[in-house]
């Protein structure tokens, strides 16, 4: 009885639907006109996307982070992005755990690609500046500390064991890809959004509006009644 009840529901809504047919496709049809409207003056618009790939960690990822969990690379990379955003705030910056890759992504026109490239090649020269700066602060630590209490501590020893390379002529501690330009907005899937918006908003206004004028009829029915 239920299931039949159901069936008939949705039947008297598929009829509804089919009654008010010109109204929605209407609606549909201003949605797609607004959607490719939407789409002509945002042309220009582009997002521009580098992938930043850790090939050395520096001390203070070594000594920070502990490289048996599963957020190390979380933490490694807080260390990239801290760098990355004192020196511009135009990038939206995304670690990912699975691949192993800071995303770094401009949004703009697609003739500020220029502009993003320099902005990427200074961010490249800041953070090897920054692992170059990083490994002899910890080389200074050895060096002050030779004669003291520290020498001989566990800390001490990892600290002399990352510094005892000459890291001050490497720059390839990061590596950063070319810009790929992509479209801000996908044409298919966004024009077939609006046509669902359309037809979703069209239907609900319907089905609202048939809800008032049902509910106000059964008022009106039930005061006749009374009187």
């Amino acid at each position: 009885m239920k299931n039949e009840t159901t069936e008939i529901d949705l039947l008297e809504l598929l009829f509804f639907i089919k009654k008010k047919s010109k109204s929605i496709i209407f609606s549909m049809a201003v949605a797609l006109i607004l959607a490719i409207v939407f789409l002509w003056v945002e042309k220009d618009e582009v997002n521009i996307n580098y992938e930043v790939k850790i090939n050395s960690d520096a001390p203070s990822m070594i000594i920070n982070c502990d490289t048996d969990t599963d957020t190390a690379f979380d933490c490694k990379s807080n260390f990239i992005e801290a760098i990355i955003k004192g020196n511009s705030d135009r990038f939206t910056i995304q670690s990912d755990e699975r691949t192993k890759v800071i995303k770094l992504t401009w949004r703009g026109k697609a003739s500020e690609k220029p502009i993003a490239d320099a902005a990427i090649k200074t961010i490249y020269q800041k953070i090897n500046a920054w692992y170059v700066q990083d490994y002899q602060a910890y080389k200074r630590i050895i060096d002050d500390n030779k004669n003291n209490g520290m020498n001989g501590t566990e800390l001490y020893t990892k600290i002399a064991f990352i510094t005892k390379l000459d890291y001050s002529k490497k720059n390839d501690f990061i590596f950063i890809s070319k810009g790929e330009v992509s479209e801000k907005y996908i044409k298919g899937i966004f024009i077939v959004l609006a046509l669902m918006m359309g037809f979703i908003l069209s239907t609900s206004y319907h089905l609202m509006k048939r809800s008032i004028v049902e509910y106000s009829e059964k008022k009106i029915f039930k005061k006749t009644q009374i009187n």
